[in-house]
Protein backbone atom coordinates (compact mmCIF):
# COMPACT_ATOMS: atom_id res chain seq x y z
CA UNK A 1 0.00 0.00 0.00
CA UNK A 2 1.23 3.55 -0.67
CA UNK A 3 2.89 5.45 2.14
CA UNK A 4 2.12 9.10 2.96
CA UNK A 5 4.00 11.25 0.47
CA UNK A 6 6.31 14.10 1.36
CA UNK A 7 5.31 17.55 0.20
CA UNK A 8 6.99 17.80 -3.24
CA UNK A 9 8.39 21.19 -2.25
CA UNK A 10 9.62 20.15 1.19
CA UNK A 11 13.33 19.93 0.33
CA UNK A 12 13.24 23.27 -1.48
CA UNK A 13 11.58 24.95 1.50
CA UNK A 14 14.19 23.54 3.89
CA UNK A 15 17.06 24.66 1.64
CA UNK A 16 15.57 28.17 1.36
CA UNK A 17 15.20 28.35 5.12
CA UNK A 18 18.79 27.17 5.58
CA UNK A 19 20.01 30.31 3.82
CA UNK A 20 18.44 32.44 6.56
CA UNK A 21 18.90 30.08 9.50
CA UNK A 22 20.69 26.74 9.11
CA UNK A 23 19.85 25.82 12.70
CA UNK A 24 16.09 26.33 12.22
CA UNK A 25 16.15 24.39 8.93
CA UNK A 26 17.94 21.52 10.63
CA UNK A 27 15.43 21.42 13.47
CA UNK A 28 12.51 21.37 11.03
CA UNK A 29 14.16 18.51 9.20
CA UNK A 30 14.74 16.57 12.42
CA UNK A 31 11.06 16.98 13.33
CA UNK A 32 10.02 15.57 9.95
CA UNK A 33 12.37 12.60 10.38
CA UNK A 34 10.88 11.92 13.79
CA UNK A 35 7.36 12.13 12.32
CA UNK A 36 8.27 9.65 9.59
CA UNK A 37 9.67 7.23 12.15
CA UNK A 38 6.47 7.59 14.18
CA UNK A 39 4.34 6.83 11.12
CA UNK A 40 6.10 3.49 10.67
CA UNK A 41 5.86 2.70 14.38
CA UNK A 42 2.15 3.59 14.30
CA UNK A 43 1.21 1.04 11.64
CA UNK A 44 3.25 -1.78 13.20
CA UNK A 45 1.72 -1.23 16.64
CA UNK A 46 4.88 -0.03 18.39
CA UNK A 47 4.26 3.72 18.73
CA UNK A 48 3.33 3.51 22.42
CA UNK A 49 6.71 1.85 23.10
CA UNK A 50 8.63 4.81 21.66
CA UNK A 51 9.84 7.39 24.18
CA UNK A 52 11.09 9.77 21.48
CA UNK A 53 14.51 10.10 23.08
CA UNK A 54 16.50 9.04 20.00
CA UNK A 55 15.95 7.81 16.44
CA UNK A 56 18.07 4.75 17.26
CA UNK A 57 15.36 3.65 19.69
CA UNK A 58 12.77 3.94 16.90
CA UNK A 59 14.95 1.90 14.52
CA UNK A 60 15.35 -0.82 17.14
CA UNK A 61 11.57 -1.05 17.54
CA UNK A 62 11.04 -1.11 13.78
CA UNK A 63 13.66 -3.82 13.41
CA UNK A 64 11.76 -6.04 15.84
CA UNK A 65 8.61 -5.90 13.70
CA UNK A 66 9.72 -5.47 10.09
CA UNK A 67 11.96 -7.92 8.28
CA UNK A 68 15.52 -6.72 8.77
CA UNK A 69 16.37 -6.81 5.08
CA UNK A 70 13.72 -4.16 4.45
CA UNK A 71 15.74 -1.64 6.47
CA UNK A 72 18.86 -0.53 4.54
CA UNK A 73 22.09 -0.89 6.49
CA UNK A 74 23.10 2.70 5.70
CA UNK A 75 20.07 4.12 7.51
CA UNK A 76 21.45 3.67 11.02
CA UNK A 77 24.81 5.27 10.17
CA UNK A 78 23.19 8.15 8.30
CA UNK A 79 20.82 8.80 11.19
CA UNK A 80 23.73 8.83 13.62
CA UNK A 81 25.67 11.31 11.47
CA UNK A 82 22.67 13.62 11.16
CA UNK A 83 21.80 13.49 14.86
CA UNK A 84 25.40 14.11 15.92
CA UNK A 85 25.45 17.36 13.95
CA UNK A 86 21.93 18.26 15.13
CA UNK A 87 22.95 17.85 18.76
CA UNK A 88 26.02 20.04 18.26
CA UNK A 89 23.79 22.75 16.83
CA UNK A 90 21.32 22.48 19.72
CA UNK A 91 24.08 22.88 22.29
CA UNK A 92 26.53 25.17 20.48
CA UNK A 93 24.40 27.41 18.29
CA UNK A 94 24.43 28.01 14.54
CA UNK A 95 26.79 25.70 12.61
CA UNK A 96 29.18 26.61 9.82
CA UNK A 97 27.48 26.66 6.42
CA UNK A 98 29.38 23.59 5.17
CA UNK A 99 28.49 21.55 8.24
CA UNK A 100 24.85 22.59 7.99
CA UNK A 101 24.60 21.59 4.32
CA UNK A 102 26.16 18.22 5.11
CA UNK A 103 23.54 17.67 7.82
CA UNK A 104 20.73 18.62 5.45
CA UNK A 105 22.05 16.17 2.87
CA UNK A 106 22.03 13.43 5.52
CA UNK A 107 18.50 14.40 6.52
CA UNK A 108 17.10 14.29 2.99
CA UNK A 109 18.69 10.88 2.43
CA UNK A 110 17.11 9.62 5.65
CA UNK A 111 13.65 10.77 4.58
CA UNK A 112 13.99 9.06 1.19
CA UNK A 113 15.07 5.82 2.84
CA UNK A 114 12.23 5.93 5.37
CA UNK A 115 9.73 6.66 2.59
CA UNK A 116 10.83 3.49 0.76
CA UNK A 117 10.66 1.08 3.71
CA UNK A 118 7.77 -1.39 3.17
CA UNK A 119 5.28 -1.42 6.02
CA UNK A 120 1.79 -2.80 6.72
CA UNK A 121 -1.30 -0.64 6.44
CA UNK A 122 -4.83 -0.66 7.84
CA UNK A 123 -7.70 0.90 5.89
CA UNK A 124 -11.17 1.65 7.25
CA UNK A 125 -13.73 -0.05 5.00
CA UNK A 126 -16.92 0.52 6.99
CA UNK A 127 -18.35 1.49 10.37
CA UNK A 128 -21.41 -0.51 11.47
CA UNK A 129 -23.85 -0.85 14.34
CA UNK A 130 -23.24 -3.85 16.57
CA UNK A 131 -25.69 -5.78 18.72
CA UNK A 132 -25.64 -7.66 21.98
CA UNK A 133 -27.94 -10.47 20.72
CA UNK A 134 -27.61 -13.01 17.92
CA UNK A 135 -30.83 -11.78 16.28
CA UNK A 136 -29.13 -8.38 15.95
CA UNK A 137 -32.13 -6.56 17.41
CA UNK A 138 -30.53 -4.94 20.47
CA UNK A 139 -28.05 -2.33 19.32
CA UNK A 140 -25.11 -1.58 21.58
CA UNK A 141 -25.23 2.16 22.29
CA UNK A 142 -21.70 2.52 23.65
CA UNK A 143 -19.69 1.27 20.67
CA UNK A 144 -19.65 0.68 16.93
CA UNK A 145 -17.83 -1.86 14.83
CA UNK A 146 -15.04 -0.60 12.57
CA UNK A 147 -14.23 -2.93 9.69
CA UNK A 148 -10.57 -2.73 8.69
CA UNK A 149 -8.78 -4.26 5.74
CA UNK A 150 -5.15 -4.88 6.60
CA UNK A 151 -2.33 -5.19 4.12
CA UNK A 152 1.09 -6.74 4.62
CA UNK A 153 4.37 -4.95 3.97
CA UNK A 154 4.33 -6.19 0.36
CA UNK A 155 0.84 -4.83 -0.22
CA UNK A 156 -1.00 -8.15 -0.03
CA UNK A 157 -4.46 -8.06 1.54
CA UNK A 158 -4.70 -9.92 4.84
CA UNK A 159 -8.48 -9.78 4.91
CA UNK A 160 -11.14 -7.69 6.63
CA UNK A 161 -11.86 -7.85 10.34
CA UNK A 162 -14.25 -6.00 12.63
CA UNK A 163 -13.13 -4.35 15.87
CA UNK A 164 -14.88 -2.56 18.74
CA UNK A 165 -14.39 1.20 18.90
CA UNK A 166 -15.90 4.38 20.29
CA UNK A 167 -13.90 6.59 17.96
CA UNK A 168 -15.25 8.22 14.83
CA UNK A 169 -13.95 6.85 11.52
CA UNK A 170 -14.60 7.52 7.85
CA UNK A 171 -14.34 4.94 5.11
CA UNK A 172 -11.01 5.02 3.28
CA UNK A 173 -8.96 6.35 6.20
CA UNK A 174 -5.52 4.84 6.71
CA UNK A 175 -5.12 4.34 10.45
CA UNK A 176 -2.54 3.36 13.05
CA UNK A 177 -2.61 0.02 14.87
CA UNK A 178 -3.39 1.08 18.45
CA UNK A 179 -5.48 -0.48 21.21
CA UNK A 180 -6.86 0.44 24.62
CA UNK A 181 -6.71 -2.64 26.83
CA UNK A 182 -7.37 -0.89 30.14
CA UNK A 183 -11.11 -1.53 30.31
CA UNK A 184 -13.04 -4.77 30.65
CA UNK A 185 -13.88 -4.77 26.95
CA UNK A 186 -17.03 -6.25 25.42
CA UNK A 187 -18.40 -9.76 25.32
CA UNK A 188 -20.21 -11.59 22.52
CA UNK A 189 -21.37 -9.15 19.87
CA UNK A 190 -23.02 -9.50 16.45
CA UNK A 191 -23.41 -7.30 13.36
CA UNK A 192 -24.91 -7.33 9.90
CA UNK A 193 -22.26 -7.79 7.26
CA UNK A 194 -22.66 -4.69 5.03
CA UNK A 195 -22.46 -6.46 1.67
CA UNK A 196 -24.51 -9.60 2.34
CA UNK A 197 -26.80 -8.30 5.08
CA UNK A 198 -26.27 -11.52 7.00
CA UNK A 199 -25.92 -11.49 10.79
CA UNK A 200 -22.44 -12.58 11.85
CA UNK A 201 -20.55 -12.87 15.12
CA UNK A 202 -18.35 -9.79 15.40
CA UNK A 203 -16.30 -11.06 18.34
CA UNK A 204 -16.53 -13.22 21.45
CA UNK A 205 -14.60 -10.68 23.48
CA UNK A 206 -12.84 -7.51 22.45
CA UNK A 207 -10.70 -4.64 23.64
CA UNK A 208 -11.15 -1.23 22.04
CA UNK A 209 -9.45 -0.31 18.79
CA UNK A 210 -8.24 3.30 19.06
CA UNK A 211 -6.15 3.68 15.91
CA UNK A 212 -5.71 7.25 14.66
CA UNK A 213 -5.82 8.55 11.08
CA UNK A 214 -2.18 8.73 9.97
CA UNK A 215 -2.45 12.45 9.26
CA UNK A 216 -2.93 12.94 13.01
CA UNK A 217 0.32 11.17 13.93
Amino acid sequence: MPTPELDPGFESKILEEAIQSPAVAMMRLSLEIDRRLRLILAVIGRLNDYTGQSPTEALDLIGLSIEGSAIPAELRDTLKNFWDIRNKVVHNGSPQQGLAMRALDYGFRILRILQAIPRPSHIVRAVVYVCSDSACSIVRQDIRGVILESFGAKGESQGRHIHASRKHYVGGQSVSWEWDTRGSGWGETWYREPQSGQVQLAWSEASEFVGRPLEEI
